[in-house]
């Protein structure tokens, strides 16, 4: 992500009832994971308050993505190429995949609504693949899935998160990669 994203957060004065602008920021990039710098995310929006309200606000947080239940996450998401996650596991010292469909396959306790900005990518859901395109919308509900993008170019995606509650007599879901 070569800009950082200008958030501009409005709303009203509750004691006034005045329209205001609450902040004007920039949301920079960041890389969640060390050993893959090339897959970069903008935190866009974040809040652990539900029901949403009149006093909302962006909290900031180290980014998790393991959402508590309720919390909503809005996300721009760089997704790097396979070259360039290549290259960051040479970096990295780790493993190529000998299965590219099975790396960092995973699961959220999350309902998942993704809009395909730009690029091609192939979503993973357990052993199905269908490919997308910019322009594509995606609404996950916490499958087992990743995501693999074999094109020329990065691909970008928005993403919101929100996190559920784990299935029936299960606990929370711990996402590693």
């Amino acid at each position: 992500m070569e800009k950082a994203t200008r958030r501009l957060t409005t709303g009203i004065n509750l004691e006034t009832n005045e329209s205001l602008i609450i902040a004007d920021e920039s949301v920079n990039r960041l890389i969640p994971y060390a050993k893959y710098p090339s897959f970069q995310i903008q935190e866009l929006f974040y809040s652990e308050e539900s029901p949403l309200s009149l006093t909302t606000r962006h909290i900031v947080k180290e980014y998790d993505i393991d959402l508590p239940e309720k919390a909503i996450r809005f996300l721009k998401v760089r997704m790097p190429t396979k070259t360039e996650i290549t290259a960051d596991l040479v970096r990295a010292g780790e493993p190529i995949p000998e299965d590219w469909h099975k790396f960092n396959l995973h699961r959220t306790d999350s309902i998942d609504y993704i809009y395909i900005l730009s690029g091609n990518i192939t979503c993973v859901v357990g052993t199905k693949t269908t490919e997308l395109s910019a322009g594509d919308f995606v609404v996950q509900i916490s499958p087992e899935h990743m995501w693999l993008n074999d094109s020329d170019e990065p691909c970008y995606m928005l993403c919101i998160m929100i996190g559920i509650a784990a299935p029936d007599n299960q606990q929370r879901r711990k996402t590693t990669f």
